[in-house]
């Protein structure tokens, strides 16, 4: 792991790779950089450097002192300072989960560094209305907060963890599960609320970069249909990938696979965008 000392906070990130293709990997919810490690090392070393950060309150990183400290747009501005502090441009985004919609709104906020964008299992970028106001968004958290709590107490670590966990190696899994439940109460209740109230939807259609949107079709926190609604609010020619009996957590599940799919995003359809749009509309 390695750390970089931003403007407000010290965040830890997991390095991989010295090649000249850049790729930035956004864990969701509960989880850490750790869910990213074996996609990370399935990146040819000589073409891909990755970095994987663990957001605020996440594994190694300072974790504030208040809820509103964990909102998706802190987290998004703590991605862009360290994007900016490693000296990175034209690079690849991606998100997972929550971390779908932090990747979203890094994008809508910072196109010009951009290259490719790609929403792995992404909650929706315009949240969901909950009834009862802010009121009703506090019982909602009060009870996945109880909730959780109670499946602490049972050994789970929640979050898409539960799956099958296939393509990790146990210790990762052990070392990902441990960091799900040091996760501070705070910052989950923030991230939450923050994932509630999201509204970026419209600001999508919009962005310059090639898209992807992957999922795996028996997710049971982001049902498949809502995926589709968010890739509906992506740009016109947005990829979409699905693989067939994968839960909420492909990075776990089949890594693989998604790294194989990233590096034909990179390398294929990024470049054959590119060239397309130099070419520019033929008379």
């Amino acid at each position: 792991m390695a750390f970089a000392q931003l403007s407000k906070v010290r965040l830890e990130y997991l390095p991989q790779g010295h090649g000249p293709e850049r790729v930035v990997f956004l864990h969701g919810f509960q989880a850490s950089a750790r869910i990213w490690q074996v996609v990370q090392e399935a990146l040819p070393a000589d073409r891909y450097t990755s970095v994987a950060i663990n957001n605020r309150g996440a594994g190694g990183s300072d974790a504030p002192p208040d809820e509103a400290d964990f909102s998706n747009e802190h987290i998004a501005a703590d991605a862009h300072e360290l994007a900016v502090s490693l000296g990175w441009s034209d690079f690849t985004l991606v998100g997972h989960s929550l971390g779908g919609a932090t990747a979203a709104q890094f994008a809508v906020d910072h196109p010009e560094l951009l290259k490719g964008l790609v929403l792995l299992d992404p909650a929706d970028p315009d949240g969901r209305p909950i009834p009862g106001g802010e009121a009703g968004i506090d019982a909602v958290i009060d009870r996945a907060m109880a909730a959780r709590r109670t499946q602490a107490e049972s050994g789970d670590a929640g979050d898409g963890v539960d799956a099958t966990g296939a393509g990790l190696p146990p210790e990762v899994l052990r070392q990902l599960a441990a960091d799900m439940r040091a996760a501070p109460e705070r910052r989950l209740r923030g991230s939450m609320r923050s994932m509630f109230n999201i509204r970026i939807g419209d600001r999508l259609k919009s962005l310059p970069m090639p898209v992807l949107l992957a999922a795996g079709d028996i997710d049971e926190l982001i049902p498949l249909s809502n995926m589709l609604a968010t890739w509906g609010k992506l740009p016109k020619g947005s990829g979409l990938h699905v693989w067939h009996g994968v839960g909420h957590s492909p990075n776990m599940d089949c890594p693989l696979e998604l790294a194989a799919l990233l590096r034909s995003f990179i390398e294929t359809t990024i470049p054959a965008r590119r060239a397309a749009g130099a070419a520019g509309p033929r008379g």
